[in-house]
């Protein structure tokens, strides 16, 4: 019999298609819980856990009333290893019903960034996922800056893995048409006016500018487009459609003020869009400034480098481009990164 894997998490994410999706092909029995109305993953044994749905922008405590019925679940399926995405959020519930349940199934969370470096009512929070992560056998940390949080929250660093899940892409050579890229989810913690009002300085240059806004909304949508005519917006996009954008890029930006390792990130260093970032630890760990792309602190900063980049010779962006690729084959394989999973976490 194969060791049975309980995954609760949002079944629509392309986080949790990468890791379900692994154990399933490589024949495990798989069972996945959700809130989500959607699954994207090739899960079979799905079960969905509520009718409310979750909410990207947070604010699920809905979560909470259905711990019950995943305990029951628990019972049922006895899985040897349970494994939440989030730690406050799917991983208390996670914990809360395998406690209900009296099982004695290994207990793994992912921690993707946002759950523990920016939680809302951080006094509140932490002390949530103290409590999750405390009971946690092993924890998957997708950054160092995300471990180092983890750390202060007085977690064991011999639980904390750091790691990502990788990357897996067809790539093809594609025409660099658009010149800037942002797919950043809409938050005061992306910083999206930021970037918006720092580019539209440098527009007289009628470049091609890109911006994926996932999580807005419609009203805040609306102004943007008013605002900014000669920019492109999108609300949202399906992943495959998404890749082709950012391979067609030849700049991606991102202003977050903390972060894990964002996946958009790999894929941009993969299709050769050149990154400029803020400057904070997470994108430090993936970008030398001035070696294979650019980091910020300010806005004088963004728009001198962007500047530079955008009259930067073909011979050192193609240079840049390959030691980006060379470093995501040996960091960053989707293959390599989910075996490290199988063995150091579930």
């Amino acid at each position: 019999m194969s060791k049975k894997i309980f995954f609760i998490a949002n079944a629509s994410s392309i986080h949790t298609v990468k890791w379900v999706d692994y154990f399933v092909h490589k024949g495990y029995t798989v069972y996945l819980a959700t809130f989500s109305k959607e699954n994207h993953t090739a899960c079979k044994n799905t079960y969905f856990l509520g009718e409310k749905g979750m909410d990207r922008a947070g604010k699920n405590y809905h979560y909470l009333l259905s711990v019950s019925k995943l305990a029951k679940i628990l019972k049922k399926v006895k899985p040897d290893s349970i494994n939440a995405h989030y730690s406050y959020s799917m991983g208390f519930v996670a914990l809360l019903a395998k406690q209900r349940a009296g099982i004695e199934a290994r207990f793994s969370v992912v921690c993707h960034g946002s759950d523990v470096l920016y939680p809302p009512v951080p006094f509140i929070v932490d002390k949530i996922n103290r409590y999750v992560l405390k009971h946690a056998d092993k924890i998957f940390a997708v950054s160092d800056e995300v471990r180092e949080k983890i750390e202060s929250l007085e977690i064991e660093s011999e639980k904390i893995f750091v790691g990502q899940y990788g990357i897996e892409i067809e790539k093809e050579e594609t025409l660099k048409d658009i010149d800037i890229i942002s797919n950043r989810a809409y938050s005061s913690h992306s910083r999206t006016e930021f970037l918006l009002d720092a580019l539209s300085e440098l527009n007289e240059q009628r470049l091609k500018i890109v911006f994926i806004l996932p999580q807005i909304e419609d009203d805040h949508y609306a102004l943007l487009v008013k605002k900014y005519p000669s920019f492109e917006f999108y609300k949202k996009m399906e992943h495959a459609r998404m890749l082709e954008l950012i391979a067609r890029s030849k700049i991606y930006i991102s202003a977050t003020r903390s972060d894990g390792t964002a996946l958009s990130l790999l894929e941009a260093m993969y299709l050769g869009a050149v990154p400029l970032l803020s400057n904070i630890p997470s994108n430090r760990s993936w970008i030398a400034d001035g070696l294979n792309g650019y980091l910020f602190d300010t806005k004088e900063l963004f728009i001198s480098k962007m500047t530079y980049l955008l009259k930067m010779n073909e011979r050192r962006y193609n240079e840049m481009q390959r030691l980006n690729c060379r470093l995501i084959e040996y960091r960053a394989d989707y293959q390599t990164q989910m075996q490290k999973i199988e063995t150091e976490v579930l």
